[in-house]
């Protein structure tokens, strides 16, 4: 997966209770390539002193609403990918 610089900013979030996917847009590194998308999942959670902080790790019980914000965050991308040719509709057969 491609990593993301601290500074770039998701174009997409989308969230279920303490889980967040975040969809950064990757430039293209030539003209021949095109847009690349990735996204990042994470889990919210509070310290003993009450601070909120993130984590890549999940327990049994988020792996459901993970994989159903998965499934989103799939379909956003491709209305992500649809929006930069310029088209209404994502094209079948692309993830």
């Amino acid at each position: 997966m491609t990593q993301t610089k601290s500074n770039n900013k998701p174009v997409a979030e989308l969230k279920d209770g303490l889980l967040k996917i975040a969809i950064f847009r990757n430039e293209p590194k030539n003209e021949r390539d095109s847009v690349r998308f990735a996204g990042k999942l994470t889990r919210a959670y509070k310290d003993a002193a009450g601070a909120w902080h993130d984590t890549e790790y999940l327990s049994g019980a988020d792996y459901l609403r993970a994989a159903n914000l998965m499934n989103e965050a799939y379909n956003t991308e491709r209305e992500l990918r649809a929006a930069e040719r310029g088209t209404q509709t994502p094209v079948p057969g692309e993830y």
